[in-house]
Order: C-alpha cells, then sequence, then structure tokens
C-alpha cells in the first residue's frame, strides 16, 4: 500500500473513530434521558394514581348529597414541533466509494480542528487506546522503536570503536608523513615482525612455494616483455588481481585456467600478458590459489587487503597529497604508497578491531536486552530491523570516526584510513535496506489481509 493510500486509510480510520464515539455519546445521552424521563413519567403515575383516588372519593360524597357530577374528559395537549432535533445524528455515509469517504473524512476532521498534516489517529484516539493498539502492533510485527539506553549503546560502540582506530589501529609502521613522527600500531608491528613472519613462514607455508607457481607473479616490467609499466618487485603483487585476497578466486583462477597473467600498469589501466604458461582445470587452479596465496602471506611485503587492487583503476583523483608540494595525487598512487607502506592483509587484520567492535557491542546489548525482557527467538526475528538500524547506526558513526582520525590526528596520511572498517559499511547497509523492505512489506500483507477481512464481512 502506497503512502498516499496509507494516509487516506489512516483519515477514514480517524473520522470513524469520530464518528463513533459521537455515536457513543450519543447513545449515552439518550439512555439518560429515556431513564429520567421514564423515572418523572413513573413519579408523574403516581401522583395521578393519588390524585385519582380522592378524586373518587370526592365524587362518591357529591352523589351521595344529590349533586350531579359530569364525567371526566381525557385531552392530550398539543405540542408544537420545535423545527430542529433533539439529537444530533452525526452523518455515516453508506456508499462504497472510498474516495468519497476520504474526502467527506477530510472535511469533518478539519471542522474538528485536527491537523491533517500530521498522523490524525494519534490526535483522535485516546491515549490509553492508542497504547493498548501499539502494544498489540509491537507484539505483532515486533518493536523497533529506539529508547535512551539504545542510543547510549550505539553512541558508545562508535565512541569506542573509534578510540581503539586511534590507538590501537592507528598506521601500520612507524615512519615519517611530510615530516611529522608517527608511530605505527603495535599489533601490526607484532604480526609483521620479520623474525616471527619468516619462521611461520618456513614453518606453515614454504611447501607451498613449489607446489603453487602461478602465471600472474611476473616481479617486472620486463618479466610481463614491457607490456605492464611501473612493476617493480615490491608492488608486484598490488598491481596483480590475481594477488587480491578476494579478486584471486575470480581473476587469478581464471589467469591459471588460461595460462594469462592479468595487472594494472602505472596509469590504472588493466593489461593481460600470456607469459607461455600451461592452463590447468578449475579444481588444479582453485588448490593453487589458495597455497600461492598461503605461501605469501608471511613474506615481508604480504598480501594487499581484499579488494583493494581495484583502487589502482584508472586515474581517479583522491584528496591525497603525498609530498610537501601540496599536490593532490590519483588512488593509483596512493593504493601503491599505503602498500609499500606496511598497509598489507595482517594491518587488515588489525583494522578489524574496529568493526569487530561495534558489531560486538551492540549484537552483545541486544541479546542482553532480549534475554533480560524475556525476548524469544521468533520475537528478535520481528524486531531485527531494530538491530541492522543500530548495527548501521554504530558503523556510520565509527567511519566517520575514521576519516576524522586520518585527517586530523594523522595529517591526511592515507595509511590512517580504516579500510576494514569503510568495507563494513556496505554489508551493514545492504542489511538494513534489505531488512527494512522485508519488515514493510510483512506490515503490508498483514494490512492488506486486515482489509479483505473487512471487506468480506461488510455490507453485501
Amino acid at each position: 500500500m502506497s503512502a498516499d493510500h496509507l494516509a487516506a486509510a489512516a483519515t477514514v480510520v480517524a473520522h470513524q473513530s469520530v464518528t463513533l464515539t459521537e455515536l457513543q455519546g450519543l447513545f449515552d445521552r439518550m439512555d439518560f434521558d429515556l431513564s429520567d424521563i421514564l423515572d418523572r413519567e413513573q413519579r408523574v403515575s403516581d401522583g395521578l394514581d393519588t390524585v385519582e383516588s380522592e378524586l373518587d372519593a370526592v365524587r362518591a360524597r357529591l352523589r351521595a348529597l344529590g349533586v350531579h357530577v359530569p364525567a371526566p374528559t381525557v385531552g392530550v395537549p398539543s405540542a408544537e414541533p420545535s423545527g430542529r432535533p433533539r439529537y444530533a445524528v452525526p452523518l455515516v455515509p453508506a456508499g462504497g466509494d472510498f474516495d468519497q469517504l476520504t474526502r467527506l473524512a477530510e472535511a469533518r476532521l478539519d471542522l474538528l480542528g485536527v491537523d491533517l498534516t500530521r498522523d490524525p489517529i494519534q490526535q483522535v484516539i485516546p491515549h490509553d487506546q492508542m497504547t493498548g493498539g501499539l502494544r498489540a502492533y509491537a507484539a505483532e510485527h515486533g518493536d523497533v522503536s529506539w529508547d535512551k539506553t539504545d542510543w547510549a549503546v550505539v553512541l558508545f560502540a562508535g565512541a569506542v570503536a573509534t578510540l581503539l582506530d586511534i590507538v590501537l589501529v592507528r598506521v601500520p609502521r612507524d615512519g615519517t608523513f611530510l615530516g611529522k613522527e608517527q608511530k605505527g600500531s603495535p599489533l601490526t608491528k607484532w604480526l609483521q615482525d620479520r623474525d616471527r613472519g619468516r619462521q611461520i613462514h618456513k614453518q606453515f607455508f614454504k611447501k607451498f612455494e613449489k607446489l603453487a607457481k602461478v602465471s600472474y607473479d611476473a616481479p617486472t616490467t620486463a618479466a610481463t616483455g614491457g607490456l605492464v609499466s611501473g612493476m617493480r618487485p615490491d608492488t608486484h603483487r598490488l598491481q596483480s588481481f590475481g594477488h587480491d585476497p578476494a579478486l584471486g578466486f575470480l581473476v587469478g583462477v581464471a589467469d591459471l585456467m588460461h595460462g594469462t597473467g592479468t595487472y594494472i600498469d602505472s596509469v590504472g589501466n588493466p593489461v593481460r600478458v600470456w607469459p607461455g604458461a600451461d592452463p590447468v582445470g578449475l579444481i588444479s587452479a582453485l588448490l593453487t590459489q589458495v597455497r600461492h596465496l598461503l605461501s605469501d602471506v608471511y613474506t615481508p611485503a604480504g598480501l594487499q587487503p581484499p579488494f583493494f587492487t581495484l583502487l589502482q583503476l584508472g586515474q581517479v583523483d583522491s584528496p591525497f597529497a603525498l609530498g610537501p608540494s601540496g599536490v593532490r595525487v590519483p588512488w593509483t598512487d596512493v593504493a601503491r604508497h599505503m602498500y609499500t607502506h606496511g598497509y598489507d592483509l595482517r594491518h587488515f587484520f588489525t583494522m578489524g578491531i574496529t568493526p569487530g567492535i561495534v558489531s560486538a557491542i551492540i549484537r552483545g546489548y541486544w541479546l542482553l536486552d532480549s534475554y533480560a525482557t524475556g525476548g524469544h527467538r521468533e520475537q528478535r526475528k520481528r524486531e531485527h530491523a531494530k538491530l541492522t538500524s543500530m548495527l548501521l547506526l554504530g558503523h556510520t558513526i565509527a567511519t566517520s570516526g575514521t576519516l576524522l582520525k586520518t585527517g586530523l590526528v594523522f595529517g591526511m596520511n592515507p595509511a590512517a584510513l580504516n579500510y576494514n572498517q569503510l568495507l563494513a559499511m556496505a554489508p551493514a547497509t545492504i542489511a538494513w535496506v534489505k531488512e527494512a523492505v522485508a519488515r514493510d512489506h510483512r506490515i503490508n500483507r498483514a494490512l492488506e489481509r486486515q482489509w479483505e477481512v473487512l471487506l468480506d464481512t461488510g455490507p453485501s
């Protein structure tokens, strides 16, 4: 049902409520008047009976004295009609034209001083009845309204996530950016420790190096026959789609199956190279892809974060300047600067603290509040739209926090951006939209069923 139809229905319902209230008042008045009339009639009847008895006694004595008494005559006084009805009965249309009913309702409510720009139902229905209706509505469709505690929890989650982003996530490594010393993340420093990484690589992943030769691992421009400009050993993984932890399972597997390599050159153009490798089947390509990525995780350069390769496409302007000149450079250069300064998959795990703490605080509160109020699984399912809206706002606050962190705390150092938090906005937004649409659909279906019931049980 559209918004216009819902507004018209609300107006009609408000008008019907006012009409029913007036009819109830009319019946109450008529019942009172009728009771009063009957009581007065009874008193008059009793008085008349007494007078009639006394008159009979007088007539009997007069007849005994020989006085003739004429027979009594009964007369009914006439009453002139006043021209105005004693009871003003409200108009109740009997037709089936909904548009006409809507116009009548709007005119009637306007005369009563009801503001039609706001929900008329809330203005005409008594508070206790409205409260009962909202309670029944929440029981059937779930209560998605926010109270002060909900707001406090969401704001707290966003603030804690921002604080951890500034204090713990920071930037990947200690270094200098535009002449200012900046301390890196202690957690990323631990994950990227060369001695620890060398030991882990040797113990778990080095055996994959010989088993996972791939066709998209050219380290230099020369190795691609000069087709991919700007290729060098410290950026060749970032410039290769196959090394992307997410895109690699699409483009990288396709490269293995065709014996090709797909790269991005120094100006952001995708380039496909045929190095002469033998194509392999799908299962072999998937196994090789997994092994090769594992073999590169704990090398000094590491792997780029998921989908990070896409930032190099084209020559899209960025808001960042990487030198003292202040000239802003395209995202292609920004992405490579970030990657060569430690912005890899291991730092991506560190950045996951921020969206993780938002989700943990809000979801934890959601479950505890549900258990405390006796909510069951079906009730939580009906109210899932509230959870998704809380998560969306929490992630929005954390995303705003990482933007402020990058601009104000770290002086527009792009490595301070929390890429994991930026990615978290997409599923949070999709989940909120999906749940909101599903909830509206459920409510509309319930309204349609009620309209069908009303139409079926109405006058034929």
